[in-house]
């Protein structure tokens, strides 16, 4: 009788073992690079929320030089780039509210968008009183 022992491994479960493998650092970098995405789309968007809520209370906010931001006092509209997002703020003045003298109450609405009106990242509307200059 002649026995041969088997040692080490065949061909096949080298390959099978080597594609097992494979799959699951795959499957490992493609979960990294999905919570990657899902941290950026967080930080944009608090980023823009709190670039939309300090734009809405301050129509003209302290920027940088070079910076492109317009602001039309008589309709109420202002647009451009802040942070790195295009915002979009639009101010209507209300009469339904009895204020005292001296004091307007407006709706404002501030849409932040990634590029200039391209994917929107939040919006923001709030109302504002405001007390009017003698």
């Amino acid at each position: 009788m002649s026995s041969r022992l088997r040692e080490g491994f065949s061909f096949v479960e080298i390959l099978a073992c080597l594609l097992v493998l494979t799959l699951g650092v795959t499957a490992a970098v493609g979960m990294v690079m999905y919570g990657v995405l899902i941290a950026a789309r967080a930080q944009g968007r608090a980023t823009g929320m709190a670039t939309a809520m300090s734009v809405a209370y301050d129509p003209t906010p302290l920027l940088p030089s070079g910076a492109t931001w317009t602001s039309s006092t008589g309709s109420g509209e202002a647009s451009g780039y802040i942070n790195n997002v295009y915002v979009v703020r639009h101010e209507t003045p209300s009469a339904d509210m009895t204020l005292p003298d001296g004091f307007v109450s407006s709706v404002v609405d501030v849409d932040v968008y990634d590029t200039f009106r391209g994917h929107a990242i939040t919006s923001f509307t709030t109302r504002v009183l405001r007390q009017d200059k003698p």
